[in-house]
């Protein structure tokens, strides 16, 4: 229903295919009057000239000097529209501008670009114009969370992929790729972002953007490895004209993926860089993203002391990121979950259960499944008997499995197989099993490392 209405839109004056041929210039400026619903003496008048000279123009009697077309332009309030070939360096340069102003997340200025340029819609013939302009405006749509009507463009314009040229397709797979990233799809994201990667190497300038996104798709869907190639790579990329992947986004990326592959110092070294980057930028300019950005850094230290079994440590980097992370989010469901995981991995029976209420509760009023389970999964873990490994077994860890959360599946793994281990020898199956289990996940995490 939303592709038809978007397609409705964009075609209403010509009520035919948008795909045909360009018509005559007096042809146009009919179809515009009648949709302004304007007689053609009040565009005489308006544009000092007699109605029969607009009859004649219209029916493609009478040439239009640029002069006349402009006056008339002005009398429909479309002096935007590229009517002749001359004007369509202007109105594309003015869609690059539009461009960049959403690649500096200026919305204020980029939605009122939108709502000028918008007018490009009258002209359904023209086609580079309509598709430059349905890929920009769902290129700002994605960060705005306007997920049903990015959509319902991507839609429409996967229906005319034939129409699009070369350039036009790799941003058309970008959207694709955003939007399947925001809808924690990232196996679907992670495909159409590299079909743009493949678009981007045959000639197109290298995109930070498209490096940065493919590198979290592959960090999401656990193959680290291949999430820093692509981090590195993007390091050494000129930053001019790409000033929406930041320095602190890379390094803090960067570490995080090396202390899960556990290269704890190179981690620690590189979340030093993005700790300084954004501690200066909350002293600057202190506001909830400044501060947010903060506690994400002092989280993936806590991280890393968690991998290298420095739990004290680690709880006291998780306590100082709560300072800095508001309770509502989804960051703040990820310290807690590590910080309680902490207190349990280094046997402290003293793990307040409030924690993991308080993050059930939390998780549930998001209705964000993933940390449900993940906290479920917590209870299990503070005095486990064979009901809750069982819970691990056949709910916990097959969740995970499928829904690719494959750090928290091989935490898992790994915890029942030393369960198993404790056991001795009448559950030398199990432990076969649960190391098999953490094998498969760990080879899949290390897949890959290099960009062919």
């Amino acid at each position: 229903m939303a592709t038809r209405k978007y397609r409705i839109k964009i075609s209403v004056i010509w009520g035919v295919s948008i795909k045909h041929d360009r018509p005559h210039i007096g042809k146009i400026l009919k179809s515009l009057r009648e949709h302004r619903g304007i007689s053609q003496e009040t565009v005489a008048v308006a544009a000092h000239f007699n109605r029969s000279t607009l009859s004649q123009i219209e029916l493609g009697n009478h040439d239009c000097s640029d002069e006349l077309l402009n006056s008339i332009k002005l009398a429909l309030d479309v002096d935007f529209l590229p009517l002749r070939e001359t004007e369509r360096p202007y109105f594309r340069s003015l869609l690059n501008k539009w461009y960049n102003a959403i690649s500096e997340r200026d919305w204020e200025n980029a939605k009122e670009m939108r709502d000028k340029l918008s007018v490009i819609r009258l002209l359904p013939h023209d086609t580079e114009f309509n598709i430059t302009f349905a890929l920009h405006e769902c290129r700002m749509l994605l960060p705005l969370n306007e997920l049903d009507t990015a959509k319902a463009i991507i839609d429409e314009l996967e229906d005319r992929f034939s129409e699009l040229d070369v350039i036009q397709q790799y941003y058309h797979y970008f959207n694709q790729g955003s939007w399947n990233i925001r809808n924690k799809r990232n196996s679907e994201a992670l495909a159409f972002y590299l079909k743009a990667y493949e678009i981007m190497k045959s000639g197109l300038a290298k995109n930070i953007v498209l490096y940065f996104n493919i590198a979290l798709c592959y960090s999401r869907l656990g193959r680290f490895n291949r999430a820093i190639a692509f981090l590195e790579e993007a390091c050494m990329l000129p930053t001019i004209g790409q000033n929406n992947i930041s320095e602190l986004q890379l390094f803090n990326s960067l570490g995080l993926n090396y202390a899960r592959t556990g290269h704890l110092q190179r981690a620690k070294m590189l979340l030093d860089k993005a700790y300084t980057i954004a501690l200066g930028n909350y002293k600057t300019n202190a506001n909830k993203d400044t501060k947010a950005n903060v506690g994400v850094i002092l989280h993936n230290y806590g991280y890393t002391f968690r991998m290298s079994k420095q739990w004290n440590t680690a709880i006291e980097y998780f306590d100082k990121a709560f300072m800095y992370i508001d309770n509502e989010t989804t960051s703040y469901l990820e310290v807690l979950y590590q910080k309680t995981r902490s207190l349990i991995e280094m046997r402290n029976h003293k793990v307040d259960s409030d924690l993991i209420e308080e993050g059930l509760f939390l998780s549930k009023s998001k209705n964000d499944e993933d940390y449900v389970t993940l906290f479920k999964g917590l209870k299990r873990l503070i005095q486990p008997n064979d009901s809750d490994i069982e819970y691990l077994e056949t709910k916990t860890l097959p969740y995970l499995l499928q829904n690719k959360l494959n750090c928290a599946a091989l935490d898992y793994a790994t915890f029942l197989k030393d369960y198993y281990s404790k056991k001795g020898r009448g559950v030398k199956k199990k432990v076969s099993e649960m190391a098999h289990i953490a094998f498969n996940i760990l080879s899949e995490m290390l897949e890959g490392g290099v960009v062919e």
